[in-house]
């Protein structure tokens, strides 16, 4: 008859499951340092480096909406100025028109 002693599990020795589950262990172990090691790398990037980015386009945004609303008003007021040149531009050659006559009505 075959005996297996207590101390073998799954044809492995007490001694080679110590060993696996300290490998095992010490994967974990290094794996979980890693984690809080980068999770400290990306916060410290996020705040030294990327916030300060995130600021500057934030001030760049708020600065092309005003340029955008003054652009806008800028606009509007050249529109007005054009209407306003046009409406002077008749003006003008009606009164060139009624001085015209007036001239030529004076010379019969």
């Amino acid at each position: 008859m075959h005996w297996v002693a207590i101390h073998y599990i799954f044809g492995y020795s007490l001694e080679d499951w110590v060993a696996i589950l300290t490998i095992l262990g010490m994967i974990i172990a290094g794996f979980r340092w890693l984690s809080k090691r980068s999770k400290k790398a990306i916060d410290n990037i996020e705040k030294n480096i990327l916030g300060p980015i995130y600021d500057e386009l934030s001030k760049l945004n708020r600065n092309m909406e005003v340029s955008n609303r003054q652009y806008a008003k800028a606009t509007e007021r050249l529109e007005q100025g054009d209407k306003k040149f046009i409406h002077h531009d008749e003006q003008l050659k009606d009164h060139e028109r009624r001085i015209t006559n007036l001239e030529r009505g004076s010379h019969k």
